[in-house]
Parts: structure tokens; C-alpha cells; sequence
């Protein structure tokens, strides 16, 4: 170690709008904070108010400023360079190596990681892919950068065997463990904190509860010829689809929005269904977990929208409006359940509602068998770290 204490920078979208990527934090934090009870951590964030309100004091985390009037842009500034310099390790957490608008900093993060990487280096700071995801990448150049960027990592450990093998095809030539998404062991709030969310929204906690989230991506993270149509026509055939599959349940429909750009769509939807919304700029993910625990079904668009419910043993269906959604379902041994955009009706999706709803302890059961695996793959990723850079739990204690 560099210091007497041990000293960690979370590289990841750690502004608070993503539910995702604040349970992403939040498990880290949580699970390295377990096993090095003195570490400090540095987040660099674009919302410092967020981490130190939600996070300073419990973790022994401190806030690394770096909006655009501090020198930084995103990750590469003196006020995260000065964070390097005093940390042991740098994990680069979640699903922010990716292709899609590379040379738009202010999206893409990898365009970024190709200098902070090599810094990191320089400045004795060890460099680990943390349970990620990685990709799509639509164009040449920004395999070429991904693979740069994790061949200069002291330790790569992905999320799942889908990205391993993009990895790999990409000309990743670093050893590759798999391990679980960090998402998957986010401290839950009690059963009591999800009923009184639920109650606020005007819904009764003891209802049969359909939860579903949309996103107002749709479906631009997907290739030609795996698109609907116009969003708008989304919309209308989800409303109708929902509306039917209600009638035969008889379950009341409960709208997760998992970031503020979600909203518009979330509320156009349940204005048009009668339907009850929760929004994640009012709650921390542990709080939205525990409302996700009391419903029946629930039927997700955003990548961590289904991890974090699933994480709660909700059985879940998803629309798949990515492909790491697709992966997350073959993943659970469901790849039925991951409803495609092309070619889809409102008949086949509300038969998919309805037939899912009713079986729906038997979709938790098949489910359940994986999470448990990949929850403790989860843990296993921190040990895997903490390990390699700070010595068995023995041996510390022992110093």
C-alpha cells in the first residue's frame, strides 16, 4: 500500500441519475468496505453533493469533483490525476467500455479511459476491470480502443461470459475471470421501507402488483434489423398489450422509472393506463429494490432494471431494447422471456404477460438457481481483488 490505509478509485457513471450505476456503487462500496473496513474511497463524480449526502460518511468516501469549471474532462483532470496518485487501485466499474458515440466525451467514457489508464499506471496506481460489461462497438476504432484500454489493466474481470467472448474476439489477450454483476449484492432496505414507497404512490402494498420499467432509449442500441418502428407506436402497443394482459390478471400495473430520461416515457404510459409510477430521482436504489420485492411480475427494458429486480427474487420478463438485456436472459435460462422489439405485436406480447404472470413461481424458482450463483460470483469478484492487492483476510488482520 501506499499509505497506512488502503485507498480505492471507482471509476463509473456515478453522477446518482442511473438506478444501475448507483447500485453498482453502492455494492462496492459495501462489499470492499467489508472486507477493508479502514479503506477510502474516491469517487470522481459530476454530482459531489450526491456521493458525500448518500455515501461520505457510511463508507469513508470522498467526493472527487470533476465538472468541466474544475480542468476535468470526465475522468481526465488533475483533481482525479491528484485521487491516482494517492490510491493502491482503480476499478473501472460497469458497463462504460463501449463504441457507441466515441469521440462524445460527455457520453462515452472510453474515449477518456485510453489516457486515464496509462496515467493511472504511471502514477503507481493498479488498474482493474471491475465486474464490467463491455460493448457494442459499431466501429473498428473503438475495438481497437477497448482492447487497448483492457490489455493495459493489471486485472480484467467481467460481469459475464458474453462479454468475455466479445473481449476475446476483440484481441483482449489478458486473462479473463467471470464473475457476477456487483448490482446483485446491493444492501436491500426492509420489506417495511418498500411498502411505505409502494403506499405513496396511492397503491396498496397488499395488491397483486405487475412492475415494468421503460426506457426512452427504445430500442437505439440495436441493429437495423432488430428494431420496431417509431416509438410512438411502441408506446400505443405496450399500453394495449399491458390493458389486456390486466384485464385476464387482475393485477394492478406499478411504473419504475430508473433515470430522470425515462420519465416523459413513464409517465405517458401510466397516464394512459391508470397505472402507479415510482422515480428513482425520489429514492436510493436500496429503497427501489425493496418496492421491487413486493411485485408479482416484473417486465424491465433497462439493463439493471431486471438485474436489480431479479436480485430480489421478483421473477422477471424483459423487452429487449440491447443486447446485454438478450445475454442477461440466456444467462438465466430464459432466453424465451426476453421479448424482441422486431416483429412484435400486441398480441404475442400480452400472451407473454399473461402466460408469465401465471406461472410466475415457477419463472422465480428457475431464475433463483442463477442469481444465487451469480450473487456469490459477486462476492467472489471483491475477494479476487482485495486478495491480490491487500493480502489474505488472515494476514491482515495479522498486521
Amino acid at each position: 500500500m501506499k499509505g497506512n490505509i488502503p485507498r480505492i478509485t471507482l471509476f463509473g457513471s456515478n453522477s446518482g441519475n442511473n438506478l444501475g450505476d448507483a447500485a453498482i456503487l453502492s455494492s462496492i462500496l459495501e462489499s470492499f468496505s467489508k472486507e477493508l473496513p479502514n479503506a477510502e474511497f474516491y469517487v470522481p463524480t459530476t454530482k459531489p453533493s450526491f456521493i458525500s449526502k448518500n455515501y461520505g460518511d457510511k463508507y469513508n468516501v470522498k467526493a472527487v469533483d470533476i465538472m468541466p469549471w474544475t480542468g476535468s474532462l470526465r475522468f481526465l483532470g488533475i483533481p482525479t490525476l491528484l485521487a491516482l496518485k494517492k490510491s493502491d487501485i482503480a476499478l473501472i466499474c460497469d458497463g462504460i467500455i463501449f463504441g457507441k458515440k466515441l469521440f462524445n466525451p460527455a457520453f462515452n467514457f472510453l474515449i477518456v479511459l485510453i489516457f486515464v489508464v496509462p496515467l493511472a499506471r504511471l502514477l503507481g496506481c493498479k488498474v482493474v476491470c471491475y465486474s464490467c460489461g463491455i460493448g457494442p462497438f459499431p466501429s473498428k476504432i473503438g475495438e481497437i480502443f477497448a482492447r487497448f484500454v483492457l490489455n493495459s489493466c493489471d486485472l480484467v474481470i467481467m460481469r459475464e461470459n458474453d462479454s468475455k467472448a466479445l473481449a476475446e474476439k476483440i484481441g483482449v489477450t489478458k486473462e479473463i475471470h467471470v464473475t457476477g454483476d456487483a448490482a446483485f449484492i446491493n444492501p436491500v432496505s426492509s420489506d417495511s421501507v418498500g411498502r411505505d414507497i409502494i403506499s405513496r404512490t396511492g397503491l396498496s402494498p397488499e395488491a397483486k402488483i405487475f412492475g415494468v420499467n421503460v426506457t426512452s432509449y427504445f430500442d437505439a442500441w440495436l441493429g437495423k434489423d432488430e428494431k420496431f418502428g417509431s416509438k410512438e407506436d411502441f408506446i400505443d402497443l405496450l399500453v394495449k398489450s399491458i390493458g389486456e394482459a390486466k384485464k385476464e390478471c387482475g393485477f394492478e400495473v406499478l411504473l419504475f422509472s430508473t433515470h430522470p430520461m425515462d420519465e416523459p416515457a413513464v409517465n405517458q404510459v401510466a397516464s394512459r393506463l391508470g397505472a402507479y409510477k415510482i422515480f428513482n430521482r425520489d429514492y436510493l436504489s436500496h429503497d427501489i429494490q425493496a418496492a421491487m420485492r413486493r411485485c408479482g411480475l416484473f417486465m424491465g427494458m433497462r439493463f439493471h432494471s431486471v438485474i436489480l429486480a431479479s436480485a430480489v427474487e421478483t421473477p422477471i420478463v424483459s423487452l429487449i431494447y440491447a443486447p446485454k438485456v438478450r445475454g442477461y436472459m440466456r444467462l438465466l435460462l430464459c432466453p424465451e422471456l426476453g421479448v424482441e422489439l422486431a416483429g412484435l405485436t400486441a398480441e404475442n406480447l400480452s400472451k407473454t404477460i399473461i402466460d408469465s404472470w401465471n406461472r410466475r413461481l415457477e419463472i422465480k424458482q428457475t431464475q433463483k438457481s442463477v442469481i444465487d450463483g451469480l450473487k456469490a460470483g459477486a462476492h467472489e469478484a471483491c475477494r479476487i481483488v482485495v486478495e491480490r492487492y491487500f493480502g489474505k483476510k488472515e494476514n491482515r488482520k495479522a498486521a
